[in-house]
């Protein structure tokens, strides 16, 4: 049964994602009956592996997406594709809680059995979330800097006259997640002419990719507050793990010194019973020597004398 039920799990993260580029949160299927289960703790950690994968390919498609964001100038085109990477970030961080709260749940204790190969397969899981995490991360990072790049860009466009403090002023206000009033106010101090032809067109490019700094500001705590979360517990489990272990060591080395003190009192008991022998036979041989000695001597005495 372990094996059809494992193969269902399998078969399950090959089906396609549904419309709009969401991935649904696959049910782990039923567990087996005892759920402290080996199987059923292999059944979890395959359950999570999927979502990791899960994970790996939305993050694959946002930064495909973000790419076609950096590239294309055509309004529809980059509107579908914000929609797109604002969908699938939502997912994915629909996942990632998902994925946490599972790797919470079977964090081994002292009480699991199997505790070495649970301890290697939740070290190995919580490893491999934590690098799809960074993964995440560092894509949202790489386009934080080249929207941060774009938005320059446009500011540059737009008004010429901006100083390369006040641009950076802009950014910075982005990225902090504060509104874009600096970069309101450059679009402002431009002139009426350069204002009728593109600046509005331009200004609202600016707020597009102002919101979009500010979110992947967002992102980027919310993924590093997550990876270290997951840091955190993974060290915590190897060092209780290790006090598990260091006491295990301490139980099997009293043990042995107790079996050492076991086999010595043994040996000594049996010294003590083989001497007390020894000690019985030299006194019935005293015994033996005395009544010999007696009756030598008073076997003689008792016979009548012959006339």
């Amino acid at each position: 049964m372990s094996v059809d039920r494992l193969a269902e799990l399998s078969r399950t993260t090959q089906n396609p994602p549904t419309q709009g580029g969401r991935y649904e949160m696959r049910p782990l299927l039923s567990t087996p009956s005892n759920p402290n289960s080996m199987e059923a703790y292999l059944a979890e950690i395959s359950h999570i592996q999927d979502s990791i994968r899960t994970i790996n390919s939305n993050v694959q498609n946002i930064q495909t997406h973000q790419s076609g964001m950096l590239q294309t100038a055509d309004a529809a085109e980059l509107h579908r594709s914000r929609s797109a990477v604002e969908d699938l970030t939502t997912d994915t961080q629909r996942i990632m809680t998902h994925v946490k709260q599972k790797i919470k749940e079977i964090e081994p204790n002292s009480r699991s059995t199997d505790l070495m190969v649970r301890k290697n397969q939740f070290a190995s899981v919580t490893k491999s979330f934590m690098e799809a995490i960074e993964r995440h991360r560092s894509v949202a990072v790489e386009f934080q800097r080249a929207e941060s790049r774009q938005m320059e860009r446009q500011i540059k466009i737009a008004n010429p006259n901006a100083t390369p403090e006040s641009i950076e002023q802009a950014i910075a206000q982005a990225e902090e997640g504060r509104p874009a009033v600096f970069a309101q106010q450059l679009m402002q101090s431009m002139n009426n002419e350069q204002r009728r032809y593109d600046a509005q067109e331009t200004f609202d490019a600016v707020q597009e990719r102002h919101n979009d700094i500010r979110r992947l500001a967002k992102s980027v705590q919310e993924l590093s507050d997550l990876f270290q979360e997951m840091q955190y517990l993974l060290e915590n489990q190897a060092q209780v793990l290790s006090q598990i272990e260091v006491s295990s060591e301490q139980v099997v080395q009293d043990l042995e010194k107790g079996d050492r003190h076991l086999t010595g009192a043994i040996t000594s008991a049996k010294a003590t019973r083989k001497k007390k022998w020894i000690c019985f036979g030299i006194f019935m041989l005293i015994l033996i020597i005395i009544v010999i000695i007696l009756c030598v001597k008073l076997i003689p005495a008792n016979q009548p004398t012959t006339h």
